[in-house]
């Protein structure tokens, strides 16, 4: 335990697993260290106003200055403890955004964004926090973390830099006005499709690329698989470059009922037996596996795809 007459004492501090502030000033005292790390703050006071703003400028509990030390060493255990359980590397999906911080990385319906480290940071605090409002040192705090210089307006460019590519996510990040961002789940009511086969490298992510492009936004597809590959196949990457598809950067993976749900169809290929539950309508299209195949018949595979999502698409009214 370290003790500091001055908030600015935690500059020299190399990490902290915990920091609890008493004295005067605190709602400036809370904006610096919010500034410096994102460590667990609990906030004692007798003022019940300036408590509110501590907790607004980040600031995650408060106690009363008549609190008993008994009262104050359980609440910092309990922050510790409720930090070290919200740690993990757990993939999370939001709108058609997929963040896998173990990977560090970001997809949007398969694609890969391309973002600088301080953009992936700066999207995974918006992302663990989304629908809450954050103050620009809030997010310093947990993106930029302890020994950031510089100015809070940082913030702002970066969250310009991060908006173009989140187009198509289902995301957004709302600007609030003095007050800092959010991020936002839009409202999509458009028809969702989900093709599914064994590795999610090669039939499924052809059907799901070509849906989106004949969709032009109208409607859109995910692909999985019941047992995902570790990367696409590579003549299908092939044979999709040459109509100007891009899939060297999908990264294939695995189809779930959360995945599934409020689709309008799923459409298997070759692993309806092994598909989870789901409460959409589910069809079967026989096509043979293009791993291994010569060129000209993943080019055939890929055409009979084609042939198959444009019927689909007229099926279902886009």
């Amino acid at each position: 335990m370290t003790w500091h007459r001055q908030s600015s004492g935690l500059l020299r501090e190399p990490s902290a697993d915990a920091i609890v502030l008493d004295g005067a000033d605190l709602a400036d005292a809370t904006a610096r260290v919010r500034r410096a790390t994102a460590a667990p703050l609990l906030v004692i006071g007798s003022n019940e106003h300036v408590a509110a703003t501590c907790l607004a400028l980040g600031a995650d509990a408060w106690l009363s200055a008549s609190s008993s030390p008994a009262l104050v060493c359980a609440q910092v255990r309990a922050l510790v403890r409720k930090r070290v359980a919200g740690r993990g590397d757990a993939v999370i999906e939001v709108g058609r955004l997929r963040l896998n911080p173990g990977a560090r990385r970001a997809e949007v319906e398969g694609r890969e964004l391309q973002m600088t480290p301080r953009e992936y940071d700066l999207l995974r605090v918006l992302v663990e926090n989304r629908g809450v409002v954050l103050s620009r040192d809030r997010i310093l705090a947990g993106a930029w973390g302890s020994r950031f210089v510089g100015e809070p307006k940082t913030v702002d460019v970066h969250v310009a830099w991060l908006r173009p590519k989140l187009e198509q996510s289902g995301i957004r990040v709302t600007t609030l006005r003095g007050v800092g961002y959010r991020l936002d789940v839009l409202d999509d009511r458009r028809a969702r499709v989900v093709f599914a086969c064994v590795h999610n490298a090669g039939r499924s992510q052809m059907a799901a690329a070509l849906f989106n492009r004949h969709a032009r936004g109208r409607a859109w597809a995910d692909s999985a698989g019941t047992q995902p590959a570790s990367h696409v196949h590579p003549e299908v990457v092939e044979v999709m470059r040459e109509i100007g598809i891009d899939l060297a950067g999908a990264t294939p993976r695995l189809l779930t009922t959360g995945l599934a749900a409020g689709a309008v169809r799923v459409i298997t290929m070759g692993c309806a037996e092994e598909c989870p539950v789901v409460d959409a309508p589910m069809e079967d299209w026989s096509l043979p596996d293009p791993a291994g195949q010569p060129i000209e018949a993943v080019r055939g595979i890929r055409d009979d795809i084609d042939r198959r999502v444009l019927s689909l698409l007229s099926e279902l009214g886009v």
